[in-house]
């Protein structure tokens, strides 16, 4: 039945603002057809803010899936400043909501660190409900900076750099060269797969891809970096050792330390003292397995000619 234009209206309480003004668009009549349905009076879109946490405290696990949790945002900076927001504060306004990253659904993937600026739209089903959108492609390649190993072997704490590199063609590298640490990350070095301990030194630098969240951390995933140099594992020494056969040895799967080797490099007969040399070099290798310095050599005395009679 058409509603008479002189019937009072029933306002309904229960929408917000943008519901009430597309309900309004939404009501054109005609005297010779039913009620059409245009376009919505508005479309609901707003600024949001990636959550670390769910909305509910007794919620303890993210999303695994392409839907985030977000705090709905103002903009705080003025026209000619870069956007700067915060999660909106204003009671009534002040909501924490569910919403769906387009760029993810396909794949099924939840890449984006916390704290990332989103603009997110309103979907309505034909039932009636109220669906949260946005579409932010996720960061695929990440440089890191390695900070600790983590408590799993090959797993380590870590900082994903951000900003803009400063850097120029002269000069020799220094990282970060301009970029600056943000996001924790949780690094996994891909070459430790199966191993106990660590590899990596604390304070180097990789590139890698992101791969997942954890917890709110972000995952990436690298292949080596800067070895480990402390604490070595020594075999032989600079003198030659005694007599009898050493029996330490040394493995980068099992043993996840740097590692230093005395070799022989060459002997030599010193025919004016009658003497016979050998010269020792040590090899200095990370716990990665790449040799990184090699010494001097020491002389060691072999033996002495002596008279015969």
């Amino acid at each position: 039945m058409a509603q008479n234009p002189s019937s009072p209206r029933v306002v309904d309480f229960s929408l917000d603002v943008s519901e009430s003004f597309e309900r309004a668009g939404s009501e054109v009549h005609s005297v010779a057809a039913p009620a059409s349905r245009p376009a919505p009076a508005l479309v609901e879109q707003f600024a949001a803010i990636v959550r670390d946490r769910p909305c509910a405290t007794n919620v303890t696990s993210d999303y695994a899936d392409a839907r985030y949790y977000l705090d709905r945002a103002i903009a705080t900076s003025d026209d000619a400043a870069v956007l700067a927001t915060k999660a909106d504060a204003l009671p009534g306004v002040k909501q924490c909501l569910t919403a769906t990253n387009l760029a993810e659904l396909a794949a099924g993937t939840h890449l984006l660190p916390a704290k990332t600026v989103v603009q997110v739209f309103a979907l309505y089903t034909r039932a009636g409900r109220k669906l949260y959108v946005f579409n932010q492609p996720p960061p695929d390649g990440a440089i890191v900076l390695i900070s600790a190993p983590a408590a799993g072997g090959g797993k380590y704490t870590g900082q994903i750099l951000g900003g803009t590199s400063a850097a120029v063609a002269a000069g020799t590298l220094a990282m970060p060269e301009g970029l600056t640490p943000g996001d924790d990350a949780l690094i996994l070095n891909e070459e430790e797969t199966g191993q106990s301990g660590h590899r990596i030194a604390p304070g180097a630098y990789a590139v890698g891809r992101v791969a997942g969240r954890s917890d709110g951390t972000v995952i990436v995933v690298i292949r080596g970096a800067a070895g480990a140099t402390a604490g070595p594992t020594v075999l032989g020494d600079g003198t030659g050792g005694g007599v009898g056969a050493q029996g330490t040895s040394w493995s980068k799967a099992g043993d996840g330390t740097p590692v230093d080797v005395w070799l022989q490099t060459r002997t030599v007969w010193d025919s004016s003292t009658g003497t016979l040399l050998a010269y020792l070099r040590k090899l200095s290798f990370d716990a990665r397995g790449v040799l990184y310095a090699v010494s001097g050599e020491n002389s060691v005395t072999v033996d002495v000619a002596t008279a015969c009679g």
